[in-house]
C-alpha cells in the first residue's frame, strides 16, 4: 500500500443508493436467518470486559493469568487491528492511522462560544465542532496514537491519593511500581538512575528512536535559548528539551493488543466438569468483534440493589445477551466517551439528562461531568525543500516547559521549573495537521499542548438511542489562564524557529500568521495578545486525551467510582479506563491508562479470591 495519505472520494447519489440496497439485502438475510433460529445459547462468563482498548487488553491478560479456571468475554465494537495491519504497525504512518474511518467512532464535538479574555467587551467567537477521534479497533487508541510514552508528573498521582486514606494505593510510588511492571524498556546501556525508574521485563515495548534532519536541529535551537536537555521525560524531572521514547518494538508499533491481548489469547485450557455428565469448562479469553454494547443487564428480582448480571449487545444484526457467573463482574473499559454513555443508557448518571431521554434512573451520579483533555494549538513553519526525511515517525522531539500565566515568553526560570504545564510536540508537517500544505511541502509543526488545564468540559446523552453520539462539550480555554499559557508557549515556539541551526541551515520561516497561507494580522512581527487569541480560537484542537468522565473520588466530592473503581450504588460493576482519572496526567495518557488497568487487575483478583474463600467456608460449614 502506498504510504501517501488515503485517497478520499466523495460519495455520489448512486453510491448512497447502492449502500442502502446492500443494507436492505443484509437485513433480509438476518430476518430470514432469525426465522429458523429457534434457540439461543446462554452466554455465561466469569468476567465480561466491555472494550478491547488499552485498559481492556491489559485486564484480559492479567485476569486470565491471575485467577485460576476462569473464562472472559471481551466485547469490542471495532475489528482486529490486523484489518489495517500495514498502516497501524508502521510508526511512520501514524498520521494516517487516526484518519481510518473503519477504526474511529467518528465523534464530533459541539460548537463552542469562546468569550474573549483579552478584550471582554468583544463579541464571543463561535468555534465549530471538531472531529474527536477515538479508537474502535483491537488496542483502541494504542493502535491509532502517535506512540509517545509519557507517564506524567508524580504530583498528579499524589493528588489522586490525597482524596482520602483509602486512595493511598494511587500515590506515585504505587503507580510507579505498576508502570515498571508493564514496561519492557529497550534503551541501550541505561544508567543506574534510569534502571531505578523503568521496567525491563514487561510486555509493553518502549524504546528510543533516532532523530533525523531538522528535528535534531530543533534540539540545538532550543538549547540555544537556554532550555535544558532532558534525556528521560519519565525520569526524576519532566522539564527540558529531549527525544521521546515510543511504544515501539522491532521497528513496529507495540499496541496493547499486540503485547497484552495476544498474550491473553494464548491461554486455552479445558477442565473436566465434576458434575455427572458435566461437559466441563473451557478456560480462555473470547473476543467478540463488531459487538456494540447497548446497556447493562440488572437483576430485576433484587429491588433493593442495582446488581449487574450481564450486558445486552448488538452483533451481526442480532441482539445478544451475556451474563456473569457467581463472583463475576461486568467491567466497562470503553474509554472516556463510551464508558459514561453506557452507564447513562443503563440508568446511572445525572437525573435530569436521563429523565429527559426517558431512561429509568437507577443511581444518580455525575457521570459525564469532569471531561478533561489536553487542548493544543499548532505553530507551523516551512523549511528548505528536501531537508526532511518523511519516513521517520515524525514526532521524536519534545519540549516540556512552564508557561507564563500572563502570556509572555517564558524566561530561564520557567525553563528550569520542575512543575511544567506545557508540552511542545515537534513533528514533521503533514496535510492532515496543516490543511494549507500538501505532500510536496517541507516543514515542521510545533504543537503546544496544555498538559495541566484548568477548564473542564462535560458530555451528555443526545437520546436513548445507543447508536447515537453523545453531545461533547469541551469548554476549551474557558478559564483565562489556559488561554494565556498556550499563548506563552506559541510565543516560545516563534522564538525557537529564529535560532540556529533552524534559521540558518534549514531556513525555517513561520507560516499561518502573515503570509500566503493565512493573513492573521497586518504586521507579522507585531502580534498583540488579541491577535494570538484569535489564532488560538481558530486553530486550537484536541490532542486526543479525553478523560475524567467517570471520576474516581469520594461520592460526596463528585465521584462516580470509588478507590477500587467500583461504581457507587451498584454491585458487580467497575469502570477501568482513562475516564476514572480524577485529574489528568501531565502528558500523553496511554501509559497511565495501562497503569490503571494493571493496578485494577490486582484489586479484582484480590476481591475474587476473597469471594472464593468465603464460598469455601460456607460450603464447609454446610458439610
Amino acid at each position: 500500500m502506498s504510504q501517501r495519505d488515503p485517497i478520499i472520494i466523495e460519495k455520489n447519489q448512486e453510491d448512497l443508493k447502492n449502500d442502502a440496497k446492500i443494507r436492505e439485502l443484509w437485513m433480509k438475510n438476518i430476518c430470514d436467518h432469525d426465522k429458523y433460529a429457534k434457540f439461543k445459547i446462554k452466554e455465561t462468563y466469569d468476567f465480561i470486559i466491555v472494550g478491547a482498548g488499552t485498559a481492556g487488553c491489559v485486564l484480559a491478560r492479567e485476569l486470565i493469568h491471575g485467577i485460576p479456571n476462569i473464562n472472559i468475554l471481551v466485547l469490542e465494537a471495532g475489528g482486529p487491528n490486523a484489518h489495517s495491519n500495514g498502516l497501524i504497525s508502521l510508526p511512520c504512518t501514524w498520521f494516517q492511522v487516526f484518519q481510518l474511518y473503519d477504526h474511529d467512532w467518528g465523534y464530533v464535538t459541539q460548537e463552542q462560544k469562546m468569550k474573549s479574555h483579552v478584550n471582554p467587551i468583544k463579541e464571543a467567537a463561535v468555534k465549530n465542532g471538531i472531529p474527536y477521534p477515538r479508537g474502535k479497533v483491537w488496542g483502541g487508541c494504542s493502535s491509532l496514537n502517535a506512540m509517545i510514552y509519557l507517564r506524567g508528573q508524580a504530583k498528579q498521582y499524589n493528588d489522586w491519593a490525597a482524596q482520602g486514606p483509602e486512595y493511598k494505593i494511587w500515590d506515585w510510588d504505587h503507580c510507579l511500581e505498576a508502570f515498571k511492571v508493564l514496561e519492557n524498556n529497550l534503551r541501550e546501556n541505561p544508567d543506574e538512575k534510569f534502571k531505578q525508574l523503568h521496567g525491563f521485563n514487561g510486555l509493553h515495548h518502549v524504546q528510543d528512536c533516532g532523530v533525523y534532519d531538522i528535528l535534531s536541529g530543533l534540539v540545538d535551537a532550543a538549547k540555544n535559548l537556554g532550555i535544558p536537555y532532558n534525556d528521560d521525560f519519565n525520569g526524576e524531572r519532566q522539564n527540558g528539551v529531549g527525544i521521546y521514547q515510543f511504544t515501539n518494538g522491532e521497528g513496529k508499533r507495540c499496541s496493547l493488543a499486540d503485547c497484552y491481548l495476544r498474550d491473553a489469547l494464548k491461554k486455552v485450557e479445558f477442565h473436566p466438569g465434576s458434575e455427572p455428565n458435566g461437559f466441563g469448562k473451557v478456560v480462555a479469553v473470547d473476543i467478540r468483534s463488531y459487538a456494540h454494547v447497548l446497556e447493562i443487564i440488572w437483576d430485576e428480582e433484587n429491588k433493593k440493589e442495582n446488581v449487574a448480571i450481564g450486558v445486552r449487545y448488538f452483533c451481526n444484526g442480532t441482539v445478544r445477551e451475556a451474563f456473569i457467573a457467581p463472583k463475576g463482574e461486568v467491567i466497562i473499559c470503553s474509554g472516556a466517551i463510551n464508558s459514561p454513555q453506557i452507564l447513562m443508557l443503563s440508568g446511572v448518571g445525572p437525573k435530569e439528562n436521563l429523565e429527559a431521554n426517558n431512561i429509568k434512573v437507577r443511581k444518580e451520579l455525575p457521570v459525564g461531568r469532569n471531561l478533561l483533555d489536553h487542548p493544543s494549538c499548532l505553530f507551523s513553519a516551512k523549511s528548505t525543500s528536501e531537508k526532511i526525511r518523511h519516513w521517520s515517525s515524525g514526532s521524536e522531539v519534545g519540549i516540556i516547559h512552564k508557561a507564563n500565566v500572563e502570556g509572555k515568553i517564558p524566561c530561564k526560570e520557567d525553563f528550569f521549573d520542575e512543575n511544567p504545564d506545557i508540552q511542545i510536540i515537534a513533528m514533521l508537517l503533514r496535510p492532515c495537521l496543516e490543511p494549507s500544505v500538501d505532500d510536496s511541502f517541507d516543514g515542521i509543526g510545533l504543537l503546544s499542548v496544555l498538559n495541566i488545564p484548568s477548564s473542564v468540559g462535560y458530555l451528555e446523552l443526545n437520546s436513548n438511542n445507543p447508536f447515537d453520539q453523545p453531545r461533547i462539550h469541551l469548554n476549551y480555554f474557558e478559564k483565562p489562564e489556559d488561554l494565556y499559557r498556550i499563548i506563552s508557549s506559541l510565543k516560545l515556539s516563534r522564538e525557537i524557529i529564529k535560532q540556529p541551526p533552524l534559521s540558518t541551515v534549514y531556513n525555517v520561516k513561520e507560516i499561518g500568521i502573515n503570509d500566503e497561507f493565512g493573513q492573521w494580522i497586518t504586521n507579522g512581527d507585531d502580534l498583540s495578545d488579541e491577535d494570538w487569541e484569535k489564532l488560538v480560537f481558530e486553530k486550537s484542537n484536541t490532542t486526543f486525551h479525553p478523560s475524567g468522565t467517570v471520576k474516581m473520588a469520594p461520592e460526596s466530592k463528585g465521584g462516580v467510582v470509588n478507590h477500587r473503581l467500583q461504581v457507587y450504588g451498584t454491585k458487580n460493576l467497575r469502570v477501568i479506563d482513562a475516564s476514572i482519572f480524577p485529574y489528568i496526567p501531565s502528558g500523553n495518557t496511554n501509559a497511565p491508562t495501562a497503569m490503571v488497568a494493571w493496578k485494577a487487575s490486582r484489586l479484582i483478583i484480590e476481591d475474587y479470591m476473597k469471594k472464593n474463600q468465603k464460598l469455601l467456608i460456607l460450603r464447609s460449614s454446610v458439610i
